[in-house]
């Protein structure tokens, strides 16, 4: 195989080398942003990292970014050092003086979380068991002390905010939204509405509020979100229905908030109180009973066993069927191929659980687990959990990007026939869409925007396709992201009877939105009539 081209933005300019990191692979991105994937070998702490790259362009479209505020997010986050924070590696700016060549902006270096999005492994609507729930809300707690520690409020908490690292340990990122409301021991109050409204604080409505009861109330938000899959409402306002039940105690009566253990509840409604003056704070969070409660998972703060972790956490997902949505649904064995993730391949035999192995909705997570560590192999390397992750989901197959997806699926159809069954798909749940074919040359920033949609027809003999997609989830937030269809010239041995045929790699990748909503898009997309026979 040829050695990769680094990337290039669509119009030929190149990404320079940040602080000894050489940028190699496109992740994601959109709006002013892209991330990359960097990498240097002579780093031991991080030899890869990821690198946001604003952009100070403007264009017809978008109004030149606010650089004020870009450098006070760089500023706060730079001092802030804590393992449950998104490290940050340093920054570089490319100005007026930059060479020609060179994409003009702002270079942020950041950890690589290799685990990706916490919620895009969490089925929509089941959510994960108390032990994984209370671990990671742990672990948002540890950070989110800290963080107000240094007098800082995050004023964005939400899933699309939540990183796994290798071993599975969260990480709050973006910091684009913080504020400090604590200086000195003398704190003052805030203004404006911050981060997405199934998230927000009800006091934010224009009026000023204080720092640490917002972060405390989105942070329940994502606990109930984590216990059952879902948001409790749309808006913390009298215009939701499901908020005006809250508040009158009926909602409370309903599923899913019956399906919430005592313990847990208590917590939460603690913690969503509507007066932010009868609110927990984060030290009270921390001395509630709940939270007290022992973990087997947890062993100082950080995950105890990397694989079990996978498991758990991939446990809703096989009960949901979500798993098996990017299959057949006929099997679920070891990928032959090596892990994105890390170099080294994992053995190749077969994983343990098939579609009849299947627990049911009454299974015991324990039970399952059990069942399956007795097939993987126990290593005691750095990204043992993203090993695992690959392991049970056969994501070690996907030919694209470093960190985890499990929103992709192969197939034996050719480009122009998974574009017209995706996007009759989309037509289905109301989205807008564009279609584009992919050049040969795979290295171009391809989130650049563009006007061009061609028709499906117009794919034939085209190495793939990408479809760019936008489109309003259930809790009226906007979703955004793009599908992208690829040629492959052998499909993996996992596919079983179609292995080694000619065929397809899908990714469905979000840019914008909540992760559960994204999933729930994905699955919705995976049962459509005219996608679900293209599934190999």
């Amino acid at each position: 195989m040829p050695p990769a081209t680094r990337p290039t933005s669509s119009i030929g300019q190149e990404y320079p080398t940040v602080l000894g990191y050489k940028i190699v692979q496109l992740l994601g991105g959109g709006g002013f942003s892209r991330v990359f994937r960097a990498v240097n070998p002579e780093s031991e702490a991080h030899p890869q990292a990821a690198v946001k790259v604003v952009s100070y362009v403007s264009t017809t479209q978008r109004q030149p970014i606010d650089r004020r505020a870009l450098q006070k997010e760089v500023q706060i986050h730079s001092i802030l050092k804590h393992d449950n924070v998104l490290a940050f590696l340093g920054s570089v700016e490319y100005a007026a003086s930059a060479p020609d060549n060179y994409v003009r902006g702002l270079y942020i270096l950041l950890e690589l979380c290799a685990g990706g999005d916490l919620f895009d492994k969490i089925a929509p609507d089941v959510g994960v068991d108390e032990d994984l729930a209370h671990f990671y809300f742990t672990q948002l707690m540890a950070g989110l002390t800290y963080i107000h520690g240094q007098g800082v409020t995050h004023r964005d908490i939400k899933p699309e905010n939540m990183l796994l690292d290798a071993q599975g340990n969260l990480k709050i990122a973006d910091f684009g939204l913080c504020s400090v409301y604590k200086y000195k021991g003398r704190e003052r109050t805030l203004h404006g509405t911050c981060g997405s409204l199934p998230y927000i604080a009800p006091e934010m409505n224009g009026r000023p509020y204080q720092g640490e009861p917002v972060d405390v109330w989105s942070s329940g938000v994502v606990l109930f979100a984590l216990l059952v899959g879902n948001t409790p409402w749309d808006e913390p306002t009298q215009r939701s229905p499901e908020y005006h039940a809250y508040l009158s105690g009926e909602l409370l009566r309903m599923d899913p908030w019956t399906r919430i253990s005592v313990d847990a509840l208590s917590l939460l409604r603690r913690m969503m109180h509507p007066d932010p003056s009868r609110r927990a704070s984060l030290a009270q969070i921390q001395r509630h009973r709940w939270f007290t409660r022992s973990n087997p998972l947890l062993e100082a703060g950080k995950c105890s066993d990397p694989v079990s972790l996978a498991e758990r956490l991939l446990h809703g997902l096989i009960v949901s069927g979500d798993m098996h949505l990017h299959t057949d649904g006929q099997r679920a064995t070891l990928p032959a191929h090596p892990s994105l993730s890390q170099p080294e391949a994992l053995p190749r035999h077969p994983l343990a659980l098939s579609a009849h192995d299947i627990p049911s909705s009454t299974a015991q997570p324990g039970r399952m687990s059990t069942a399956i560590t007795t097939q993987m192999p126990r290593t005691q390397a750095a990204d043992e959990f993203t090993q695992a992750l690959g392991y049970f989901t056969q994501s070690s197959a996907a030919p694209m990007g470093m960190v985890l997806q499990l929103t992709r699926f192969y197939s034996t159809a050719d480009p122009p026939a998974i574009s017209a069954a995706v996007t009759a798909a989309l037509e289905a749940q109301k989205a807008q869409y564009s279609v584009e074919a992919m050049a040969d040359d795979t290295t171009s920033d391809w989130l650049e925007s563009h006007d061009e949609n061609v028709s499906t027809a117009s794919l034939q003999g085209a190495r793939g396709a990408r479809i760019r997609l936008s489109v309003v989830d259930r809790r009226k937030c906007a979703l955004k992201g793009e599908v992208r269809i690829e040629r492959v010239a052998e499909l993996p041995p996992d596919v079983g009877v179609h292995a080694g045929q000619p065929g397809c790699f899908v990714l469905v990748r979000r840019s914008k939105g909540n992760p559960l909503e994204w999933r729930r898009l994905f699955r919705e997309l995976c049962k459509h009539p005219q996608v679900r026979p293209h599934i190999a």
